[in-house]
């Protein structure tokens, strides 16, 4: 997700474009958040995506900051190497699950005994994976609660976000007045051309590609317990780098990203370099291709991976969405019924009550006010 190693560069080249700022430094904007991070977020931290959501939507309706989530739709297709080596980690873990819940009921008094056991077990379960025997002896040389222990945090990482999560997500949305969009393919993209369209103000996402995609204000590292974020300006750091965007993207490319294969061994800092001196790939391939330091994949399909950074979406589909960006009141009672089902602690049920209309209020009064 993102692009690889990118804050390594931009902390040496461009650090005065990344800042802490408080969130009330945002009052009046409208910032789209990329949803599927926050709702795998949630589940992960606590299984409640909906009590989640909630503290994030209170975290910016008192700053007086308008959200706009941004559903996934189907990536490209260019991303399918990608989305494997995904599935193919989720096995791993799922595997590595099941074969220490195994070992639970395997006899511990002989090694060799265990050994041969657990190996039996995982050679009928995927013959694919593979454990050495250290790991082996590590399993063995634990107690059972110590691996009870061990599973449970390999089954945390095991993460499906359903149907059932996202309709309860927008149900939500719905009760608090809050606006939601499906974007045709993935939320990053859209996100970015929406900001680049002036449609919304910002981006508050943990993915790199947003601005590579051209998004001019991207926040990351959002917490709902904490008043500040870490910002990223997109002009600062294409001044910082010396790079325009089609630049810009040329080197993220070169980094790493999802839409095509990564040069081995080509890093952040080399790749900067390349950039600076060559200002394209087209031309960086032609030196590379002599020199013949680095080995460039079969697949590497930097043209498709840059047309997709640049020009990801219709800009007509785009503005047709304008009207769709918007807050109303919430329903508050309806809201109120609804989260009696959710880990919600009381404080913020106080805080419905006794501020979230008063949220919206100033954020109508900043809107009015701005239209002026």
């Amino acid at each position: 997700m993102g692009i690889k190693n990118l804050k390594t560069i931009l902390t040496q080249k461009c650090s005065f474009a990344i800042n802490e700022r408080k969130l009330d430094n945002y009052r009046g904007m409208i910032f789209g958040i990329d949803t599927s991070i926050f709702l795998y977020k949630y589940l992960y931290n606590n299984d409640d995506h909906l009590e989640g959501l909630t503290r994030f939507i209170l975290r910016l309706l008192k700053n007086h900051i308008t959200p706009v989530f941004i559903f996934d739709g189907k990536p490209p297709k260019e991303k399918d190497g990608t989305l494997q080596n995904r599935r193919e980690k989720r096995d791993f873990l799922h595997i590595k699950k099941d074969v220490l819940e195994h070992s639970l009921n395997i006899n511990k008094e002989d090694f060799d005994k265990f050994k041969e056991e657990l190996l039996i077990y995982l050679k009928d379960k995927n013959d694919k994976f593979i454990i050495n025997e250290d790991e082996i002896k590590s399993i063995f040389e634990k107690n059972q609660e110590e691996i009870k222990i061990d599973a449970e945090k390999i089954n945390k990482k095991i993460i499906y976000v359903t149907q059932n999560h996202i309709t309860a997500a927008k149900h939500l949305f719905d009760l608090f007045g809050i606006a939601y969009i499906h974007s045709p393919n993935e939320a990053e993209s859209l996100l970015a051309v929406l900001c680049k369209e002036n449609l919304i103000d910002g981006c508050i996402s943990e993915d790199s590609d947003i601005l590579v995609n051209g998004g001019k204000l991207f926040l990351r590292n959002f917490s709902s317990d904490k008043n500040t974020v870490e910002e990223y300006c997109l002009e600062g750091i294409l001044s910082g780098l010396d790079f325009t965007q089609d630049e810009f993207i040329d080197f993220c490319i070169l980094c790493g990203c999802d839409y095509t294969e990564k040069i081995n061994g080509l890093g952040p800092i080399t790749s900067y370099k390349l950039m600076t001196k060559h200002k394209t790939i087209e031309k960086i391939m032609e030196e590379l291709n002599k020199t013949h330091k680095y080995e460039i994949p079969d697949n590497f399909n930097y043209e498709k991976a840059r047309e997709l950074f640049k020009n990801p979406y219709d800009l007509s589909i785009v503005h047709n969405m304008k009207d769709k960006i918007k807050i109303e009141r919430p329903q508050l009672e309806k809201l109120k019924e609804f989260l009696k089902e959710t880990k919600l602690k009381e404080k913020y049920f106080k805080e419905i009550d006794q501020n979230l209309i008063n949220y919206y209020i100033d954020i109508e009064n900043y809107n009015s006010n701005s239209q002026k």
